[in-house]
């Protein structure tokens, strides 16, 4: 992963690593093998820019040294989500095991801020936790009325208990995440 200073300056513009296409990495982590056939690359990800637009450029470090990933035209490559970030590591790697651990850098891009009232913060938060809660208690309830048409389907077929078991997991998930904002509200409450 890069450090603070490297990731600081690579989300500030300063960047004077070296650029390296798709195929000169893996070049680059083929000869890497020769001396070392266990190595593998390491990715990192950041934001392109301060805002929070979620483009990401990409860093391969092989055998210690960075390399600021780049298109065949040798521009700095600019992944719109991580799934094309994903599919331009694997095309450097020739032999995977298909695992590929990336670190995702955003820096304070993500954020957020202080409230200037934190008093007033609080009061609004409340009333909006107090929506979403009434929002999650129709959902559990819509699940129910599933549930109930579900009546003995834990023994039927495999699609049936799949089903079942599936609008099950989806219930405890939104109670639990009830019973969070009700500890939300407890915490921001007097």
């Amino acid at each position: 992963m890069l450090d603070s200073d490297k990731l600081s300056s690579l989300t500030h513009g300063d960047i004077d690593m070296a650029r390296k296409t798709q195929r000169a990495l893996t070049k680059i982590l083929r000869d890497e093998r020769v001396s070392n056939p266990g190595a593998n690359p390491e990715f990192s990800a950041f934001l392109a820019s301060d805002d929070v637009s979620l483009r990401f450029n990409a860093v391969v470090t092989i055998g210690g040294v960075d390399y600021l990933a780049a298109t065949n035209t040798g521009k700095q490559a600019v992944f719109g989500d991580l799934d094309a970030a994903i599919k331009y590591f694997a095309g450097c790697v020739e032999t995977s095991d298909g695992v590929y651990t990336v670190a995702i850098e955003t820096g304070e891009a993500l954020v957020k801020n202080i409230p200037v009232d934190l008093a007033a913060w609080a009061e609004a938060e409340i009333v909006r936790l107090g929506v979403r809660k009434t929002a999650q208690q129709a959902v559990v309830a819509g699940l129910d009325v599933q549930l109930a048409l579900m009546a003995g389907w834990e023994t039927g077929n495999v699609k049936q208990q799949a089903k079942k078991a599936e609008v099950t997991a989806q219930k405890t998930a939104v109670v639990e995440d009830i019973a969070a904002i009700d500890a939300e509200i407890a915490r921001l409450g007097p």
